[in-house]
């Protein structure tokens, strides 16, 4: 469930922005110094932990199972974890995008959390998962080059193009059935049919 980005460099460049530019082609610089633009995003449901497990007649009832890590999930600007805090403003506008809040902070889905107490009433073959929606895509920052007091022009700092970006939301867990279909593109999907290999 790795994902593969091209990077492009930070920098800036004296033309004014053309593409995908802020609303004005004008901006004030004493009060608005940046503005990010989230050009793409693509939501991924990943699961992160998981476990299967055969629940046979007359061993119905409470089960406690450990969850193994399969995945994991780390955010990123322009494939670097590492990533200075002001860049997290454009995290911020992701989830603006997406219609749900994502992290945007230096964070990864990673967890010491992982045993499970889950109550089973019908034999079968279950899977327990903890998983994210992912959101990897494309943003542009701008910056209000001053040309004037209280005046300015809205510049790129991606010379080079877009850079790009990974996030994701809230974490998701429950137990799913291979033979009960859930919702397509959630993480409860995602696991089911991560339960139907085994």
């Amino acid at each position: 469930m790795a994902a593969l980005f091209a990077v492009a460099g930070l920098g800036l460049t004296a033309a004014p922005a053309q593409a995908d530019a802020p609303p004005r082609a004008t901006c004030n610089p004493e009060i608005e110094q940046v503005w990010d633009d989230i050009v793409t995003a693509t939501v991924t449901p990943v699961v992160t932990e998981f476990t299967s497990f055969n629940v046979v007649p007359g061993t119905t009832g409470q089960q406690q199972q450990r969850l193994t890590q399969v995945a994991m999930i780390t955010t990123k600007i322009n494939n670097s974890a590492d990533f200075n805090l002001s860049y997290s403003s454009a995290l911020g506008q992701v989830g603006l995008k997406t219609g749900f809040q994502v992290e945007t902070s230096r964070a990864n889905t990673r967890t010491t959390d992982t045993s499970r107490t889950v109550n089973i009433n019908a034999p079968g073959n279950y899977g327990i998962f903890r998983g994210f929606l992912r959101v990897d895509g494309e943003w542009t920052r701008y910056l209000c080059a001053r040309s004037g007091q209280g005046t300015g022009y809205w510049i790129k700092a991606n010379p080079n193009g877009t850079g790009y970006y990974t996030t994701y939301g809230a974490a998701s867990e429950g137990v799913v059935l291979c033979s009960y279909p859930e919702p397509a593109g959630t993480v409860r999907e995602a696991a089911r049919l991560e339960l139907c290999k085994h």
